[in-house]
């Protein structure tokens, strides 16, 4: 197993134990939350090729529909976050359909696994070396002390993007659990803080290769499409507390 791939099961694994730990909190009942956990897995494992379409489309090479969500070409995990958000509620609603509105909490606790495996995504990359920035000289730039070079980041600073996703992921993390202790909903607040987080990143990244639409890549709009879905679902529940 290489680092990068240690990085992203290290995540899976510690993120699963506290997803875990955070449903038995919620549910009192190990039954429930080994069953709201497989809603979670299935929306993780299906949201990978929602991944790879996302990666995919920002390169813009006309393949068809089903090679971009089948075959390697990258992946990004904004790609899942955006199916998780859909299936999760749909997912729920079909399993425990007369518990309406409970999914909300489950959901909330799923957005801080979700958090904080993208901080281990981003470790993996900063280990391994790829999701370089731009050519960048000023504050904070980076260049590796070890390498595997050449190229960005060997060769020349850049911008240091996974440090920077590392650190809004960790901090995202905090407002979470604070958000948590006090009682509030955290989906809307991850979904906008994410989002925001990726949007700026991806002005720092290396993008070579990839099609820009109006200045923004595909993963920017993915990235306010999740803001949106956020915006939607908040819209909802606000109309939904009117009409009762």
């Amino acid at each position: 197993m290489d680092v990068y791939y240690f990085f992203i099961n290290a995540g899976s694994v510690l993120g699963s134990l506290l997803l875990c730990y955070l449903y038995r909190q919620e549910s009192r009942s190990w039954k429930k939350t080994a069953a709201v956990y497989l809603i979670s897995l299935a929306a993780l494992l299906l949201g990978a090729y929602f991944g790879r379409l996302v990666r995919g489309l920002s390169y813009g090479r006309g393949e068809s529909l089903r090679v971009l969500l089948t075959e390697e070409h990258g992946t990004h995990f904004i790609g899942r976050i955006l199916f998780a958000v859909l299936f999760f509620p749909l997912a729920y609603r079909l399993v425990y359909h007369r518990t309406a509105g409970e999914w909300k909490r489950y959901l909330d606790l799923f957005c801080i696994f979700l958090a904080f495996q993208h901080v281990f995504n981003r470790l993996a990359c900063l280990a391994y070396g790829c999701c370089m920035g731009k050519y960048y000289r000023g504050p904070f730039a980076w260049k590796y002390p070890w390498g595997r070079g050449p190229g960005a980041g060997y060769d020349f600073p850049v911008y240091p993007v996974q440090i920077f996703e590392i650190v809004c992921m960790i901090l995202l993390l905090v407002v979470l659990f604070y958000l948590r202790s006090r009682g509030r909903q955290l989906f809307f607040v991850f979904c906008i803080c994410f989002s925001a987080a990726i949007f700026v990143s991806e002005f720092m990244m290396e993008t070579e290769g990839e099609i820009r639409i109006m200045g923004c890549s595909v993963i920017q709009y993915a990235a306010v499409l999740l803001a949106g879905i956020a915006c939607i679902y908040a819209a909802a529940e606000k109309w939904s507390g009117r009409s009762v």
